[in-house]
C-alpha cells in the first residue's frame, strides 16, 4: 500500500511555491498579502480489484488561501482550478493522480466572513497492488 503521508509530501514538493503539509489547517491571514499553499492527506478508501488484487484511492487535499479583494477571485479560481489540471496522469510517490475534484471550487463563507480566499482541489491516486495478507 502506498503511504498517504509520502503521498501529501511528495504533492508539497511538486507544487513548490512554499506549500506545505499540515494536519489541521486553519489560518487567520490577517494583514497576511500573499498566499498560503498547505497539503492535507485527507482519506484512503480501499476495494478489492481483481483476484489477490487491492485497489487503493489515496485523497490529498490542497488549498490555496489569500487574504483577497473580490477583483482578486477570477485569477484565484483559475489558479486553483490549473493546479488540479497540473496533476492529473502524474505520477508522485510512485502512483498517478486519477481525478481532480472542486467541491466547493472555494468557500464564499471565508471571502464573506474574513475577506479570505480559500480554493480547495482533491486529488485522487490509484494505486492497485497484491493483497499481501
Amino acid at each position: 500500500m502506498a503511504d498517504i503521508i509520502e503521498l501529501a509530501e511528495g504533492v508539497a514538493a511538486e507544487i513548490g511555491d512554499g506549500a506545505e503539509v499540515m494536519f489541521a489547517p486553519e489560518f487567520d491571514l490577517k494583514g497576511i498579502k500573499e498566499k498560503r499553499i498547505v497539503v492535507v492527506p485527507s482519506g484512503i478508501e480501499t476495494k478489492p480489484n481483481a483476484r489477490d488484487y487491492l485497489e487503493d484511492r489515496l485523497k490529498v487535499q490542497v488549498g490555496l488561501l489569500r487574504k483577497c479583494t473580490e477583483d482578486d477571485i477570477p485569477g484565484l479560481v483559475r489558479e486553483v482550478a490549473s493546479l488540479g489540471r497540473r496533476f492529473l496522469h502524474r505520477w508522485v510517490a510512485g502512483i498517478r493522480c486519477m481525478k481532480a475534484e472542486y467541491t466547493p471550487l472555494y468557500s464564499p463563507e471565508h471571502l464573506r466572513e474574513r475577506r479570505q480566499f480559500t480554493g480547495v482541489v482533491e486529488l485522487t491516486f490509484l494505486s492497485v497492488h497484491r493483497n499481501e495478507e
